[in-house]
């Protein structure tokens, strides 16, 4: 009777064991995936190039790398086929803050900064307030 528990205690924890282990794998295995070397040469092949970033997000492949526009893009990739799935323009802080942005084309570079730029200051060529002293 006591052999029969032991055997039928392990059999089930043998089990149980097993169907969590099933449990937590991923509905696509990450060994049929593409490697990171076959999806930088297919982005190459493609015309990318400055490739900073290659990792693997939420199913699939995120990078970040320039077109042959120039232009830097965040590039999703499906990790069986290398295919993009989904293709968007990076803009960079400094676009937004040091003066190339055209919202901001009247800033002088000379006052402005990442930070701060000083609108408040007079502009060069117009004539200061009164301070009424």
């Amino acid at each position: 009777m006591r052999t029969l528990n032991i055997v039928s205690l392990i059999a089930l924890g043998i089990f149980a064991t097993s169907s969590f282990a099933q449990d937590n794998l991923p509905a696509d295995s990450g060994s049929q995936w593409l490697s990171i070397p076959q999806i930088y040469n297919k982005l190459e092949a493609a015309g990318y190039r400055n490739v900073e970033k290659i990792e693997r997000e939420r199913g699939g492949y995120e990078i970040k790398a320039t077109d042959r526009n120039g232009e830097r893009v965040k590039l999703r990739l499906h990790p069986q086929t290398g295919e993009i799935i989904d293709q968007r323009q990076r803009s960079s802080k400094r676009d937004r803050y040091d003066g190339r942005d055209s919202s901001s084309g009247q800033r002088n570079s000379a006052e402005c900064n990442e930070r701060r730029c000083r609108d408040d200051l007079p502009q060069p060529g117009s004539a200061a307030a009164p301070t009424g002293k």
